[in-house]
């Protein structure tokens, strides 16, 4: 089984967002990350997963900077990269994942 790679990214709003990494894509030297917004239901350990979700990502002093796509034309080429990647990909729909937690980010309340 592969290893589903989840994150937290804390919006300018102060709220966390958790998003689950799919690819990476390489455009024009630039580095973008694919990803699913995730949320874990309430009451059970069943993650749902959102819209598809686009960032660039930069990196500054070896620290992964992640910023939104805000330019048309660039999110318009992301996105066609992003469909040339998945007429390649078979996806069992009824695949069932599992989030798996490390004891560091588990809430100690």
């Amino acid at each position: 089984m592969e290893r589903l790679e989840f994150f937290t990214i804390t919006g300018e709003d102060g709220n966390e967002y958790n998003f689950m990494f799919l690819e990476e894509l390489k455009i024009n030297n630039q580095r973008y990350w694919i990803c699913y917004e995730a949320f874990k239901e309430e009451d059970s350990e069943d993650i749902v997963l959102g819209d598809t979700v686009a960032f660039k990502v930069n990196s500054e002093k070896g620290e992964l900077f992640l910023d939104a796509v805000e330019d048309d034309e660039e999110l318009e080429l992301v996105e066609e990269e992003w469909k040339k990647v998945m007429e390649d990909v078979d996806i069992d729909e009824n695949e069932e994942f599992f989030l798996i937690e490390d004891d560091d980010s588990k809430d100690n309340n």
